[in-house]
């Protein structure tokens, strides 16, 4: 399995009256990770979305763990699970760079579609999902979620 770490400074602008990150920012870093998981690893992701398939969050969850302040360091591990013919989840793992101490756990369910009805997942998109399938989501089997499919 290759492994996959979008690093986020936390910024003023992340964080709330506390002084700890805004708990909305996690579904935004998720997006941000997911962007660049995407463009690092499907080379024509580009294409893929200029032919017309649109890639949609069926949904999005997150669990905390700890805080996350300013001008700490997040390292957000994305690995796929779940995987089907139109559909797979990202699973992102957030931990505070340096000490690995966990921050929170989330997932997303994506779906593909084209002209507005559901698609399977694109070849390249798919290969690539492959190189990062995970079984040990905890938070997805909680969920009563499959993590793995052959």
């Amino acid at each position: 399995m290759d492994e996959f770490i979008f690093e986020k400074v936390v910024y003023l602008t992340d964080t709330n009256a506390e002084g700890n990150v805004y708990f909305a920012r996690f579904f935004e870093w998720q997006g941000m990770a997911r962007e660049e998981f995407f463009r690092q690893n499907v080379p024509d992701h580009l294409e893929i979305i200029g032919s017309g398939v649109r890639l949609i969050t069926a949904n999005a969850w997150m669990t905390y763990h700890s805080e996350c302040r300013l001008f700490d360091v997040a390292n957000i591990r994305v690995n796929t699970a779940n995987l089907k013919p139109a559909s797979l989840e990202l699973i992102f793992t957030f931990l505070k760079k340096g000490t690995g101490e966990l921050i929170g756990r989330g997932g997303e369910r994506l779906t593909f579609a084209t002209n507005g009805q559901l698609i399977h997942i694109p070849p390249s998109i798919r290969q690539n999902a492959e190189r990062f399938l995970t079984d040990s989501a905890p938070e997805v089997v909680e969920m009563g979620m499959k993590t793995k499919s052959k």
